[in-house]
């Protein structure tokens, strides 16, 4: 058991804190089942190029999760390289605010709600001293 922290740069760059569990298995324990919970920390994020209109985000925050499966392959003594491949989801609930400006009136920020869900594989290499 053991804490992590990463920089998850999805759609909408977060700073995730999480524990992290592994569980080795097989005749020689080279083979490892392993499994992250935390939470995504928002980071100083802008709206891409694409965008005409200013946007102010408002908050990105929300739950990070990673599972998946590896091999050890043992080097020399007691080091050994690590190659896993997982998925990892992460749910963001922000809330994008749009200036409007109308032609007669006064200008105010429309506010919108999202409750966002990204996933994706992870591929993951690592040396063990």
């Amino acid at each position: 058991m053991g804490v992590g922290i990463g920089d998850d740069k999805y759609r909408y760059r977060t700073l995730p804190l999480f524990l992290d569990g592994r569980w080795n298995f097989g005749e020689e324990k080279q083979r490892v089942f392993y499994g992250d919970f935390g939470y995504s920390f928002a980071m100083k994020n802008k709206p891409g190029k694409e965008v005409i209109i200013i946007m102010n985000i408002i908050s990105q925050e929300g739950i990070y999760t990673d599972a998946g499966i590896g091999f050890y392959f043992p080097l020399y003594k007691k080091s050994s390289l690590l190659f896993s491949l997982g998925y990892s989801y992460k749910r963001i609930k922000n809330e994008t605010g749009v200036n409007i400006c109308p032609y007669a009136g006064r200008c105010y920020v429309d506010y919108s709600p999202y409750d966002l869900r990204f996933g994706r594989l992870t591929v993951k290499a690592g040396l063990i001293l």
